[in-house]
Order: C-alpha cells, then sequence, then structure tokens
C-alpha cells in the first residue's frame, strides 16, 4: 500500500508543481491582484497581448470606473492617460485588438453588470458592420474569469505563464505581436490583404444593428451618455470601399448610426489628416497627434467647431 502511495505520488508530482506554477504566475490576475511590478509588467507584455479581453475584464474588475470605450484596435489607441490629461475624464479602455462589434457588444453588457456606467464611448468602422465578419472572444474569456479550474488549465494561462518564466530566467524581453515586415512592407499588406479580407465579401448585419439598437435604447433609459465615433484611416485604405462597390452599404452603416439618435462622429473621411501618412502608424490605424484631436473632439459637451477639418457630426448632440 504505501509503495502505491509513493508511486501516486511521484505521478501527480509533475502535476502540482505546474499548477503551483501557474497558481503563483497567475498571467490574468484571477486569482489576486498583482503587485509586483516585475511580473506586472511582464503580464502586460505577454498575458494581455494572448488574450485582451481576458486581461482587461478582470483589469476593469479590480479597477471599474464610470466611463468606457470599447471598439476594436483603432479605439484602443485612445489611452485612459490621454483621456485624463485632454478631458479631466476617468476612462478604462475596453477595446480589443481585432476586436468585432460581437465582441463590443458583449463587453457592454458584462460591464454593466459590473459596475454603473455613466458613459459609453464605442469606436466603430465600417469594415466590422458586416454580418460575415463573425467572433466572440469575450464570452470565453468571461467564462474563464468565473471558472478557475478552466481559466489554470486553459492554453492562454499554461503558454503565458511559461513566456513569463522564460522571460525572467533569460532577462530577454518577448514581444508577441512585432509584424515580420518593415513598416513600408506592412503598409502595403494592409492595403494589399487585410483590407480586401474585410470587403470582399458582404452581408447586411441586421443583428448588428439590433444589437447596437439595444444599447443605445438602454443608455437612453438609463442615463448613460452614449456617443459612437467613426476612427480615421488613411484615405489610402478609404478608397477600398468605392474599388469593392461598398459606397451604398457604407452610407447605410452611418444611417442606422444616425438612427440610434446619438452622438456621432466621424474622423474617416478624405481630408488633411486623413491623406497624411505621417499621421498613421498603418492604413488601419492613427497615431500622434491625431489621438488627442479626437479625444478632444468626442468627450466636448459642445461641437470641437475648431476641428472641422477632421470630422463631421452625423448625430445629435
Amino acid at each position: 500500500m504505501k509503495n502505491f502511495i509513493t508511486t501516486i505520488l511521484y505521478f501527480l508530482l509533475p502535476f502540482l508543481l505546474m499548477t503551483s506554477m501557474l497558481v503563483f504566475i497567475d498571467p490574468y490576475n484571477i486569482i489576486k491582484q498583482e503587485k509586483n511590478e516585475k511580473l506586472l509588467k511582464l503580464k502586460k507584455q505577454i498575458s494581455y497581448k494572448k488574450n485582451y479581453a481576458l486581461y482587461k475584464l478582470q483589469e476593469y474588475y479590480f479597477n471599474p470606473t464610470e466611463i468606457i470605450i470599447l471598439g476594436d484596435s483603432r479605439a484602443n489607441h485612445l489611452s485612459r492617460h490621454s483621456f485624463d490629461s485632454i478631458s479631466g475624464e476617468k476612462v478604462t479602455n475596453l477595446a480589443y485588438g481585432d476586436g468585432t462589434i460581437q465582441e463590443i457588444v458583449e463587453t457592454f453588457w458584462i460591464i454593466n453588470k459590473m459596475h454603473k456606467l455613466k458613459k459609453v464611448y464605442i469606436g466603430i468602422n465600417f469594415n466590422l458592420y458586416n454580418a460575415l465578419n463573425v467572433r466572440n472572444n469575450v464570452k470565453a474569456a468571461n467564462k474563464l474569469r468565473n471558472s478557475i479550474p478552466s481559466y489554470l488549465f486553459s492554453r492562454y494561462v499554461i503558454e503565458s505563464s511559461f513566456l513569463i518564466i522564460k522571460s525572467l530566467i533569460t532577462s530577454k524581453n518577448i514581444n508577441i505581436e512585432k509584424p515580420p515586415y518593415s513598416r513600408e512592407e506592412f503598409w502595403i499588406h494592409q492595403l494589399e490583404i487585410s483590407g480586401p479580407n474585410f470587403y470582399k465579401n458582404y452581408k447586411y448585419p441586421s443583428k448588428y444593428y439590433n444589437d447596437l439598437k439595444n444599447i443605445s435604447a438602454y443608455c437612453s433609459s438609463n442615463n448613460i451618455k452614449l456617443i459612437f465615433f467613426i476612427p480615421p484611416t488613411h484615405f489610402d485604405l478609404q478608397k477600398k470601399i468605392k474599388e469593392f462597390h461598398l459606397e451604398k452599404e457604407n452610407e447605410q452603416f452611418k444611417k442606422d448610426l444616425i438612427s440610434f439618435n446619438m452622438p456621432i462622429f466621424d474622423f474617416n473621411f478624405e481630408n488633411l489628416m486623413t491623406i497624411n501618412k505621417e499621421n498613421f502608424g498603418d492604413p488601419f490605424h492613427f497615431r500622434g497627434e491625431y489621438k488627442n484631436i479626437i479625444i478632444e473632439v468626442i468627450s466636448n459637451d459642445k461641437e470641437a467647431r475648431t476641428h472641422n477639418n477632421v470630422y463631421k457630426s452625423l448625430g445629435n448632440w
């Protein structure tokens, strides 16, 4: 009997050691809020990029705010620090890289249950407004938050933990998302591959329209200020809409947003800012001064008319 127990313990030892390691690293801070600055930095470099939603939802759980930002990587460019310095608003950015409308909607309802909201910014571009653009990693991420066993043995936790340990041991920086291209090569790739992938097949998203309409109605009924904005893309990318003969669909997208009777700001049209490559890291993503202009415009209680050359006010204000 003693030999049997010893054998079982030897068999379980690797499993117990691995479990202990996963609990200690806790890459998404589900078990405890991270206080160690070095580990926190590594988690933001590694865990966050492995699963944006899981990291951000838990971060919000520990530090909720009344104002949130939803959207994809373009909305994610609007940092909480910039909002604080420009508008004085304490915001949490819950936009995700490669995010979808399904994830925007899912996140809104999850956060609404966590904390009382006062204002919601939603950044949304036409390329997301497609019934064929289907993905929702947020629902799965939220399930992991609520199940420690599922969380600990998920691939995100295991992969992130081993990469964090590797970085601790080797003292090497681990870059998860660096594209294997030069800036110019990546620019061409985005225009010739990524852009067309969004537009070569299109189906009107009646479900997404209803989902966003429900959020708008809820905000209106619960005294939550809802503001939509259409982030800028470089004019080279804007021209893809015409190239794929989707002008009418793009106009319908804007009309649908207007029908919600909420403030809407459109930055995505030809102007001095969107034709200048220096204002963009790639055709999809603005940078630099553009970020500050967007924050100044959408957070202003009155129309920021000084920036009429870079945005159009489509909805009520």
